[in-house]
């Protein structure tokens, strides 16, 4: 089929003035055989491709999709085409705090993994996010039917999430279980403490800790996915005062390598001025994982070229 994607606005504000780029790369990761070519109809951007009809579910889950259009003669025929995500989009957006993740960029750095992590077909894909804040990642993570989980240094993450998926499931009337419990004994510090969350046969924990020490923290378990949205330095330094990420994550990149299963895909949001993706690319290749074939770069401020880069453990 001859097909127009509309792209969102919200995905204009993600990815402010390279937002066709990153569409054009996210679309190309997904069908690196099809052609695209943009198009602008008054205000409205298209990307357009030919594809076949059982694409369709998955072109919806991209990021920059707000809309899919076929195209005969001179028509566009809205197709109502639902991306199958398993819970409401509340979950997700509805949550509001200081440094959230920009939930678009969260979704495509999923939608990244997933394209190049080995998930065998059934198999319920695991994600967890070593820097997880309050859970955005981790939301989308559900929301597409994974399991997740997540640690988190700040204490009060586990009440901000807690917080919020109380209210949105009680307007939203959705059944969970909630529970609480430490990994080890329990302290003051709160080490180890997590809140698990279970929805029909997904679950997601968050647990506070340490990232050096993400294989304690997670019982050991490997994960298809690892993905993290690394400090853009505007608003976190490290102990030592630099606003450059790169210490502290390599202190925790054997730890992050290790919770990966073979096959599984570690994906890194960052600012490209610090760290810059060379240095990236060489902790990672020191640490055994092989580089994939993406960069989705976009300037959000003079101080931020937010980027993507991809490692797959082999």
């Amino acid at each position: 089929m001859k097909l127009k994607l509309l792209l969102s606005p919200l995905a204009k504000a993600a990815y402010f003035g390279n937002y066709l780029e990153v569409a054009h790369a996210e679309f190309l990761a997904h069908y690196p055989e099809c052609d695209v070519r943009p198009e602008k109809l008054a205000t409205l951007d298209y990307l357009n491709v030919e594809l076949y009809e059982e694409e369709l579910q998955q072109l919806s889950r991209l990021s920059f999709v707000q809309g899919i259009f076929k195209e005969e003669g001179d028509k566009l025929i809205v197709l109502n085409q639902e991306p199958g995500f398993v819970l409401p989009e509340e979950l997700v957006y509805a949550a509001k705090y200081q440094g959230k993740t920009n939930e678009l960029v969260t979704q495509l750095a999923i939608n990244i993994g997933i394209v190049f992590a080995s998930i065998r077909e059934g198999e319920v894909p695991r994600l967890l996010d070593p820097m997880a804040g309050r859970g955005t990642t981790m939301l989308w993570a559900l929301r597409y039917g994974m399991n997740a989980s997540g640690i988190e240094q700040d204490r009060k993450a586990l009440a901000g999430l807690h917080q919020h998926l109380k209210k949105q499931t009680k307007l939203l009337r959705i059944k969970h279980q909630h529970s609480q419990g430490f990994i080890g004994r329990s302290n003051k510090q709160q080490r180890g403490k997590f809140d698990q969350f279970q929805f029909a046969d997904r679950t997601l924990r968050l647990t506070i800790g340490d990232s050096r020490e993400a294989g304690n923290l997670t019982q050991g378990k490997r994960f298809h996915l690892l993905v993290c949205d690394l400090p853009y330095g505007i608003q976190h330094a490290t102990t030592e005062g630099t606003r450059n990420p790169l210490p502290v994550v390599r202190e925790c990149a054997p730890a992050w390598v290790d919770c990966l299963r073979k096959g599984g895909v570690l994906v890194l949001i960052f600012n490209s001025y610090q760290p810059a993706r060379s240095d990236l690319m060489q902790l990672f290749v020191e640490q055994g994982l092989q580089p994939q074939d993406f960069s989705a770069p976009h300037r959000m401020s003079e101080s931020i070229v937010r980027d993507l880069i991809i490692f797959k453990k082999i």
